[in-house]
């Protein structure tokens, strides 16, 4: 998509897709005060994100008909803490639901994942602004934290310049976040970690001026465009949460650590690459029933089964991570040692080496089919390589969940013989 083309929709703008009773009416959807509400929600919802695929493609945004449909089923809502009222769902659910839409389409499982992060956020918020900034979570909340603007902190807040990259979701979103770098005087301020303080702000609208630069291989529909700020402006102190806090054993499940607020991404590798063996099976089992039959040879359908079995495993191993953050994150008083809170990033890295590999497997199976227009898993071949371009996905995570391991010796290197889950001792007491 050229930049002539490029929405000119304004990010953040005020959405007429904004959920109401005759919206969750047209899709047939419950009002999503729970979490069962929520995943019902999504369920029913899957079929629109297919039938929009191609306009959420050719948009790079989600079309206003899945944009409308998302919000009436509340999926943007799914971290919003119970003590803002919200549903607060596990990770695990956050996880699978993202999931589920990734697996019918990459772009808006995207949008799912990156806009659920905005009840993270809300939730860090004192009671004034969070009033002033939620007075509904059907707020979407988009945030860019890379490439690190500047903060220079002056009475009430601060002065904010900068420009930020892949703000996915933007031209959903109600409320864009930008990450910043804090400054006195010119000089650094240090944060809690004794590194430079680093802020994540509600950016003013007006200040924002948007580049429409989101022309990319796949996943085109996330809409992660490009942002900045060129002139100083004012944010007010309230509305600013701490990107580098400190974890906290007594916050609320959903603020004690601020690793947890991108863990729903995980869903999207593991439903694209559901999506891609779903493609490669349906392939293989109609050739089966052609006159082409005599070519599905053993080979073809051990590749399968290899694509497969790295799904399952995936998609077991990212739930057995997500059952044991949540485990900590509900316990009152308790927080992540460094060994489960890296093992939460290592999961999205461990999944995407299982897209890597069953992407791979499932090219192989339509064999030079693939590249055509007209073959729907060129699509989610495209969609899945971007998916992998992400920060989250970086075998270097796997480096830090080792360093983590050996660095803390009072913890083991797996989870079976981790003491601090309770993996081990369910195990130990069947003896």
């Amino acid at each position: 998509m050229s930049t002539a083309e490029a929405p000119v929709t304004p990010v953040a703008a005020s959405s007429p897709a904004a959920a109401t009773p005759d919206s969750r009416a047209e899709f047939g959807l419950s009002e999503p005060t729970t979490a069962d509400a929520i995943i019902e929600n999504a369920h029913k919802t899957l079929s629109v994100a297919a039938e929009e695929a191609d306009e959420t493609e050719r948009l790079a945004r989600l079309s206003p008909r899945a944009e409308r449909a998302l919000r009436a089923a509340g999926v943007f809502e799914m971290g919003f803490p119970a003590h803002r009222g919200g549903v607060e769902m596990s990770l695990a659910q956050q996880v699978e639901v993202t999931a589920l839409f990734a697996a019918v389409d990459a772009s808006t499982g995207w949008n799912v994942g990156v806009l659920n992060a905005g009840g993270y956020y809300a939730g860090r918020l004192g009671d004034e602004a969070y009033a002033e900034l939620y007075p509904t979570k059907d707020m979407p909340t988009s945030g860019a934290f890379h490439p690190r603007g500047r903060a220079e902190l002056v009475d009430g807040g601060f002065l904010v310049t900068g420009a930020w990259n892949w703000g996915s979701g933007s031209y959903t979103a109600e409320h864009i976040v930008g990450g910043a770098e804090v400054f006195r005087n010119g000089e650094p301020v240090a944060g809690a970690d004794g590194k430079q303080m680093h802020l994540g702000l509600w950016l003013p609208q007006e200040s924002l001026v948007i580049a429409h630069d989101w022309q990319t291989l796949g996943v085109r529909g996330s809409g992660s465009t490009s942002y900045s700020i060129v002139e100083p402006a004012f944010v007010p102190s309230g509305h600013s949460f701490d990107r580098e806090a400190l974890d906290d054993g007594d916050a609320h499940p959903l603020d004690k650590s601020v690793g947890v607020s991108h863990f729903a991404l995980t869903g999207v590798v593991l439903g694209v690459a559901r999506h891609a063996v779903q493609l490669a099976g349906d392939f293989v089992r109609e050739r089966m029933r052609s006159a082409d039959a005599s070519k599905i040879d053993a080979a073809t359908k051990q590749g399968l089964g290899e694509a497969m079995s790295e799904v399952d495993f995936a998609y077991a191993g990212v739930r057995e991570v997500a059952r044991l953050t949540d485990e900590v994150l509900w316990t009152p008083g308790l927080a992540l040692t460094a060994v489960q809170r890296t093992r939460m990033t290592a999961a999205n890295a461990a999944a995407a080496n299982a897209l890597r590999r069953s992407m791979s497997l499932c090219m192989e199976i339509a064999s030079a089919r693939y590249i055509l227009d007209v073959n729907p898993i060129q699509r989610v071949i495209r969609d899945g390589m971007s998916a992998l371009a992400h920060a989250g996905t970086r075998r270097a995570h796997l480096g830090a969940y080792a360093s983590a391991a050996l660095e803390n010796p009072e913890y083991a290197y797996t989870i079976p013989d981790d003491r601090s889950n309770d993996g081990g001792a369910r195990i130990r007491s069947t003896r």
